[in-house]
C-alpha cells in the first residue's frame, strides 16, 4: 500500500484557497466533465498558481478525490435519530441526492482509472472511500452501543450498502434514489431485528472496526 497523500512541506495551506480550488475542481467536472479537469484549468478557475496546486497535492486525481470527499462530508449528514433504521434511511437518501450525474461521471471515471492503476487504487482507498465509510461506521456504531447490531454485523454492512453503491454507480443497473436507499436500509434494519429476536450470538466473532 503507497502512503496516504502527504501534503509538501512549505508554507501551510491556505483554507480560503483550499475550498476555491476543491470548488473549482468540481465545478469544471460538472461542466467539461472529468477529462476536462486539467491542473492548469483548475489553477485558473480558483484563482492561483500551477505551482501551488502542486505543492498540496501531487496529481489531478488528489485533487480530485479530497474535492469529492470534502462534497460527500459536507452534503451527507450523519444523523443520530436513536434509530438504526431512520439513521440508515436519512444517510442514504442524502447519499442519493448527492450523486448527481456529473458527481456520478466523475466516479465511474475514478473508478476505472483505479482499476488500472494499483497505486491509485490505493489512493483512491485512503483519501476517499475511507473517509466516506468512516462516517457511514460513525452511524453503525451508535447501532452497536444501542444494541441493535453487533460489531461485525456493522462492519458488514457498510461492505454491503457501499457495495449495492458501487455496483449501480460503475455499471448503472439501476438508479441511486431514495427507492434504493430506502429499500437498503430497511433491509440492513430487518436482518439485524432478525438476529436480536431470533437469539443469534457471535460469540467466536472477533471485534472489527466499523469503518
Amino acid at each position: 500500500m503507497i502512503e496516504q497523500v502527504r501534503r509538501a512541506r512549505g508554507r501551510p495551506r491556505s483554507e480560503t484557497a483550499r475550498r476555491a480550488i476543491l470548488d473549482a475542481t468540481l465545478a469544471l467536472a460538472a461542466e467539461q466533465g472529468p477529462k476536462g479537469v486539467r491542473m492548469d484549468a483548475i489553477a485558473s478557475r480558483a484563482g492561483v498558481s500551477k505551482e501551488t496546486l502542486y505543492r498540496w497535492w501531487r496529481s489531478k486525481a488528489e485533487v480530485l478525490l479530497e474535492a469529492l470527499a470534502q462534497y460527500g462530508e459536507q452534503t451527507i449528514p450523519v444523523p443520530d435519530t436513536g434509530s438504526l433504521a431512520s439513521d440508515l434511511r436519512a444517510f442514504l437518501r442524502a447519499t442519493a441526492r448527492a450523486a448527481d450525474p456529473p458527481t456520478e461521471r466523475l466516479l465511474r471515471a475514478l473508478a476505472a482509472e483505479a482499476a488500472a492503476d494499483a497505486d491509485l487504487a490505493d489512493v483512491v482507498r485512503d483519501t476517499f472511500l475511507a473517509r466516506r465509510r468512516a462516517d457511514l461506521g460513525r452511524l453503525l456504531g451508535r447501532a452497536v452501543a444501542r444494541g441493535e447490531l453487533t460489531a461485525g454485523q456493522a462492519a458488514t454492512a457498510v461492505d454491503l450498502i457501499y457495495g449495492s453503491l458501487w455496483y449501480r454507480v460503475i455499471f448503472g443497473i439501476g438508479p441511486l434514489d431514495e427507492r434504493w436507499a430506502d429499500g437498503v436500509a430497511d433491509m440492513i434494519a430487518s436482518l439485524a431485528r432478525a438476529s436480536a429476536e431470533a437469539g443469534v450470538d457471535h460469540p467466536e466473532e472477533a471485534p472489527r472496526p466499523v469503518q
